[in-house]
């Protein structure tokens, strides 16, 4: 299992990463919050904005968190918001598994 709350080596705080792209809530699941996690896999991320940004601003912050995570961790993240979770399916699996890292 990884623990994206742990510092990487270069002293860049996710803390940092979350204000910056005016997150409100942001969580783990998938692999990484199990024992199948491996060296080769990517990261899951739930992730919710700021209520008061704009739809322009929302997609900014979007693609910049996920690349912002992507170079932090050196792997691949998928990224999704709360909004997007409209497959009852998915969602219920996505909110069982979830390990929240960040609320506001």
């Amino acid at each position: 299992m990884i623990n994206p709350a742990e510092t990487p080596p270069d002293g860049h705080t996710p803390d940092l990463t979350i204000t910056r792209h005016h997150v409100s809530y942001l969580a783990v699941f998938g692999s990484a919050t199990t024992a199948r996690f491996r060296q080769d896999s990517d990261l899951d991320f739930l992730v919710s904005f700021e209520a008061d940004l704009s739809a322009s601003q929302i997609a900014d912050a979007f693609f910049d968190l996920k690349l912002e995570l992507e170079a932090l961790f050196n792997r691949p993240v998928d990224l999704i918001t709360k909004a997007s979770l409209t497959n009852p399916y998915f969602r219920q699996s996505v909110m069982a598994g979830q390990r929240a890292l960040y609320a506001a």
